[in-house]
């Protein structure tokens, strides 16, 4: 795993679990930020006895993420959150952002 595949970090995983699941994870309070940490530790069975936390699968999800360059910071990311689109205009609501890293033998990573 290199240093932009890293896993969620336990705001990564409650921000991006408030997200996906309002209606469970319904506020920052103690008790969900609990519920949103006992996910980031738990594993996933990929079959053949491969186990990985939930937070280094969904790390490695936002590196699959179309990379985006950052207006404001003037860098490409690869991102996970909400889009907002209003008139003509796009923006994102990014919980999970990785830098884009540009390999000779693949494409972005």
């Amino acid at each position: 795993m290199s240093k932009h595949e890293k896993p969620l970090d336990e705001l990564e995983m409650h921000d991006l679990l408030s997200l996906l699941y309002p209606e469970h994870i319904r506020s920052d309070d103690d008790a969900y930020y609990e519920l949103s940490q006992q996910a980031c530790e738990s594993t996933v069975d990929l079959g053949d006895g491969f186990q990985v936390t939930l937070a280094d699968l969904l790390g490695r999800v936002v590196m699959c993420s179309m990379p985006m360059w950052g207006g404001l910071t003037d860098r490409m990311v690869h991102c996970l959150g909400r889009v907002n689109v209003t008139d003509d205009l796009t923006q994102m609501d990014a919980v999970v952002v990785r830098d884009v890293v540009i390999q000779a033998d693949r494409q972005c990573r």
